[in-house]
């Protein structure tokens, strides 16, 4: 049961869709979320399956033709679709951080770590004084595990190997004490020992600076591995959550039972790794029925003739699947 006193952010119902000369294609279709402070949670699903654009839209930066046309995102107790332009450009990067995939995208090549730590100070807190941000930039390099920053500071990013400019990125993201940062593929193209450290230091920051995350990614193993919790989605829909050892250990909908048998850790016998055949669905022909029914194997009647509902199958259980016993 939902306690709501640990509540952070709680997106209800959110649908955004792209208009493109008179039709639809629907990327978020009425997604649920509930992430509780100091926790972290998982979204997980194959590309294109609206991981991404339900981040951008609880910020509310969904890039041109875009635009969300129904739901809430209840953050610190505020609908953020409800605020006006000045409001809600003072909870992105003050409140709620987002860290890209590529910490590059992020980085400016031409200035050192100072200079750009020094602008997100400078969007938000303009009336710090040099020696407050010196010492604020300091404390939060510290904070995320850069060595020797008093030095390192004043480097530019392709002095940084990709494991420390992804560090970089998350001081961006907490140095103005955000409570929530989305963290968006943030460990592709790094090697397995520093995927493993980054992940504990969202350990680290969880724990002393109560920051909540929200860890978008493909894999999901490491995401069972180091989240709290769960959501698994499929065509811009969850199609199940949970804790994740339950998720792991007990996957109820015939999307994740596929996304685990994929797992080469998982499957010892490499010639009998698993797949999910078919395509997805084109989200601007969506079926009536479950959008999962030309990929699964136990698609039936009641899949192709009828949208299926996300609901609680068992306590903290939610699958969007008639076949999941209660």
């Amino acid at each position: 049961m939902e306690d709501k006193s640990r509540t952070l952010l709680r997106v209800n119902n959110l649908t955004t869709k792209f208009f493109f000369s008179g039709k639809e294609l629907v990327a978020v279709n009425n997604v649920d979320l509930r992430i509780d402070r100091k926790e972290i949670v998982g979204l997980v699903g194959e590309s294109g399956c609206g991981k991404s654009m339900t981040a951008f839209s609880i910020l509310r930066i969904v890039p041109h033709p875009g635009q969300i046309v129904s739901g809430e995102v209840f953050f610190e107790n505020n609908d953020l679709l409800k605020l006006k332009g000045k409001e809600i450009r003072r909870v992105r990067g003050n409140r709620i951080s987002l860290v890209y995939q590529d910490p590059l995208s992020s980085l400016n090549p031409s200035f050192n770590i100072y200079w750009q730590l020094s602008e997100v100070i400078r969007a938000h807190k303009p009336h710090l004084s040099k020696k407050e941000k010196y010492d604020a930039i300091i404390d939060v390099l510290n904070k995320v595990g850069i060595p020797d920053p008093e030095k390192k500071v004043f480097q530019f990013p392709h002095q940084y190997s990709g494991g420390m400019r992804q560090r970089v990125v998350i001081a961006m993201a907490i140095i103005l004490g955000s409570s929530l940062v989305i963290a968006d593929e943030p460990t592709t193209a790094l090697d397995v020992t520093t995927q493993r450290e980054l992940f504990d230091l969202n350990e680290i920051l969880k724990e002393e600076l109560g920051i909540s995350f929200i860890v978008i990614s493909h894999d999901l193993y490491l995401i069972a591995e180091r989240c709290d919790r769960i959501y698994v989605m499929y065509s811009g829909e969850i199609v199940e959550s949970g804790s994740s050892e339950d998720i792991f250990n007990d996957p109820l909908h015939p999307y994740t039972q596929g996304l685990l048998r994929a797992i080469p850790g998982l499957a010892p016998d490499i010639d009998k790794l698993g797949t999910i055949d078919g395509e997805v669905q084109d989200l601007m022909n969506l079926p009536v029925g479950c959008f999962f029914q030309n990929r699964c194997e136990l698609a039936d009647e009641e899949c192709r003739r009828n949208r299926q509902v996300l609901r609680e199958v068992r306590p903290n259980r939610y699958a969007r699947c008639h076949k999941v016993k209660t």
